[in-house]
């Protein structure tokens, strides 16, 4: 009689592996633009990153990662506009994206071009300089968007920031890396419905002036 075979990880019926898991480091290179990163190395984490060879090695063959995070956080970026055509250079499939780390530089704008990663859940824009909630509010057009980090940026001093982001993103299951709850929900749908009628308030005036 066969013993029975153990039953298949969790992880390889569902195509994971660590090399898919290790993220693609340019944290802490001081970088002013995204284009930077085709001069520095990937940092290895605590596996190491075996995606990409170092680029010392001139013979050795470029080859794309299988990653599906990329990032970029700690350096000194005012802006991404060019993420997507230094990711197509990196990754295998840049499309695949889920998690991309912007956090702690010195981004105020919500560039378009994050909106052309069609399967990014994970987005970390804490530590910048955001002022304009509009700006947020692009993310919206992000359908796959579960988790948003925000804090740290001058909006966060914004009244009811946190429900303001909440009722803007309603596709979020996380903010600031807190669990929205359903008595969040309930409180941020209860603001935008009063932001609402006093705007609404506010026109009428204007009409009747």
């Amino acid at each position: 009689m066969q013993a029975a075979k153990p039953p298949a990880s969790p992880r390889k019926n569902m195509g994971y592996s660590t090399e898919l898991e290790a993220p693609l480091d340019y944290s802490f290179y001081g970088m002013t633009s995204v284009n930077e990163v085709q001069e520095n190395d990937a940092r290895l984490g605590v596996k190491g990153n075996p995606i990409l060879p170092k680029k010392s090695s001139p013979s050795a063959k470029q080859k794309l990662s299988k990653s599906k995070c990329f990032k970029l956080n700690n350096n000194c970026l005012p802006q991404v506009s060019e993420l997507k055509v230094v990711a197509e250079q990196l990754f295998e499939d840049c499309d695949n994206i889920a998690w991309i780390d912007l956090s702690f530089n010195e981004l105020t704008k919500v560039d378009d071009i994050l909106l052309h990663f069609p399967n990014l859940q994970i987005l970390y824009l804490h530590g910048n300089q955001f002022t304009d909630m509009g700006e947020i509010e692009k993310l919206a057009k992000i359908s796959s968007l579960k988790k948003l980090s925000l804090h740290g940026n001058p909006i966060e001093n914004d009244k009811g920031y946190k429900y303001m982001v909440m009722a803007m993103l309603p596709q979020l299951d996380t903010l600031d890396f807190s669990r929205i709850t359903k008595a969040d929900r309930r409180t941020a749908a209860t603001l935008q419905g009063m932001n609402k009628n006093n705007r609404k308030g506010k026109r009428k005036v204007k009409k009747e002036d």
